[in-house]
């Protein structure tokens, strides 16, 4: 009877130990994110990053969102190509979406500058990554002052034409430069929408290549430019002050930490 009871609680004790293991390395295993993230994700798939120290971080300087169309024509095949960027940001955190197609998300980037956590979620595969700011969004600086390179100071003539974009008054302008010609408007707002984004997305990543004028211009903020027969970029809708962040559905994805690879490993 000793034996026997001896044995069934050794048992007993064994299991208990490896499920109690299993279900720290599982918990473990869970990526932890920025509270405001997880509604995005389905439950479970996430932890709670817990609250950090207050540091000095970069500020973003524009509060608000806005979404833009780039429209890039194919002028051998006749084929057209439209980009969607959408955008949301306050102060720390930010959300980026590119769409191929409106509505079917291709990429989508979370950015919390305070925590320094980036997430990029990709709809090739149904995956997204966390992990550090700087590392998962592959972000060289943090708009360290000088280190963005943006465009000289354009040329603009003046048209004398106004019009309303997206709600905004804007006016219209040649932008001239050598022997070529772009049609641009302008917004009068300050600070610009598009000064942060160089700060937590990747510039010279896929699709997002096309879009890098958006975020060039210095001072100027364009609301619409045309480099005709081949391209035009316009604002289609832009909320500026404070806004909820947008419910984003990314329930099917799984999630993964982001792991820098050791000397010789391919990443």
């Amino acid at each position: 009877m000793r034996t026997g009871f001896g044995f069934f609680s050794y048992v007993f004790i064994v299991t208990t130990a490896w499920a109690a293991l299993y279900a720290f390395q599982s918990q473990a295993q869970v990526p932890a994110i920025p509270a405001w993230m997880q509604p995005s994700f389905a439950e479970g798939s996430t932890t709670t990053l817990p609250a950090t120290k207050e540091r000095p971080v970069k500020h973003n300087s524009f509060i608000g969102s806005y979404t833009v169309v780039l429209t890039i024509h194919d002028t051998t095949d006749g084929f057209t190509q439209r980009l969607y960027l959408s955008a949301w940001q306050d102060s720390t955190h930010g959300i980026m979406q590119l769409e191929l197609l409106r509505g079917l998300p291709h990429t989508t980037w979370f950015a919390d500058i305070g925590s320094n956590v980036g997430v990029v979620a990709n709809a090739i595969g149904r995956k997204a990554v966390v992990g550090d700011l700087k590392n998962v969004l592959l972000v060289d600086r943090l708009r360290e002052p000088g280190k963005i390179r943006e465009f000289a100071p354009p040329r603009l003539e003046a048209t004398g034409k106004h019009e309303d974009i997206a709600g905004v008054p804007c006016a219209q302008y040649n932008l001239i430069e050598a022997r070529d010609s772009m049609d641009i408007w302008t917004a009068d707002i300050t600070p610009s929408p598009f000064a942060d984004g160089p700060a937590w997305i990747p510039l010279n990543e896929g699709p997002l290549n096309a879009l890098r004028l958006l975020f060039k211009f210095g001072d100027v903020v364009p609301f619409r430019f045309a480099l005709r027969p081949l391209l035009e970029l316009e604002v289609i809708e832009i909320t500026i002050g404070t806004t909820s962040a947008p419910p984003i559905d990314l329930r099917s994805y799984v999630l993964q930490k982001h792991t820098i690879p050791t000397v010789g490993e391919k990443p």
